[in-house]
């Protein structure tokens, strides 16, 4: 299973910079239909989302039926998932025909009804800009250190999920297309290109789980020993 989503993986990103690639040059008028809100990438970056938490959700309920603890990343990232899925349609405000009330007229910079435009509007730093710093460490960065038999005690420690290394592609060309270098709307494709990360970052660790008992940087042995001292410390 672990070969199979690394192929995917090997193929998908590249392939897909290709097609929008080619897409642009030759047709730039559907490109910018493509990636315009409301757009195929937009719905499709919204379904991997939901997606990615459902199937997180999942495994962090199998994890606590297996091991008999809940692993807080796992729960986290599908609260993050679900989250972030709604706030890419705007909570269905466009799909319902919810006007924007007087608070989001305020102080949300795109006028729509959801949190991180708020945020935007209310701080004036673009979320995507975090997002791409936050990524790019998370996706690309430590994973890259992992590679390099960094031990990263402080991190299983906490049970924190690192991406494997056949997904740095796929973050680094997500964090490159947030900075909407051609038309400015390239971030949805950033985000589509994210979402994918989280979907097969999740299949992953069910693949891993269910063959090794393990999941992310931690091997099986190292479970047991993790649990026993995080029950001592609670």
């Amino acid at each position: 299973m672990n070969i199979s989503i690394q192929n995917i993986s090997k193929f998908l990103f590249p392939s897909l910079v290709l097609i929008f690639a080619f897409c642009y040059l030759t047709n730039e008028a559907l490109y910018r239909t493509l990636i315009t809100e409301d757009s195929i990438v937009e719905w499709l970056s919204f379904l991997f989302l939901i997606l990615s938490g459902f199937s997180s959700s999942v495994l962090a309920y199998r994890i606590k039926n297996r091991n008999n603890y809940f692993h807080w990343f796992f729960i986290l990232f599908a609260g993050f998932c679900i989250l972030a899925g709604f706030e890419e349609i705007s909570w269905g405000q466009r799909v319902f025909g919810v006007e924007t009330t007087e608070f989001f007229q305020k102080h949300s910079d795109q006028k729509e009804i959801n949190l991180h435009n708020t945020f935007q509007g209310t701080v004036g730093i673009k979320t995507k800009h975090i997002a791409l710093l936050v990524m790019f460490v998370y996706g690309v960065i430590l994973p890259l250190l992992a590679k390099k038999r960094y031990d990263f005690i402080w991190l299983k420690e906490r049970f924190l999920i690192i991406p494997p290394g056949f997904l740095v592609p796929g973050f680094l060309f997500a964090t490159i297309l947030m900075l909407d270098f051609q038309t400015g709307y390239e971030e949805e494709i950033g985000e589509l290109f994210f979402s994918i990360c989280f979907l097969l970052l999740i299949q992953w660790n069910h693949s891993v789980f269910f063959s090794k008992n393990a999941f992310g940087l931690i091997k099986h042995e190292e479970i047991q020993t993790l649990s026993v001292a995080h029950k001592r410390s609670a």
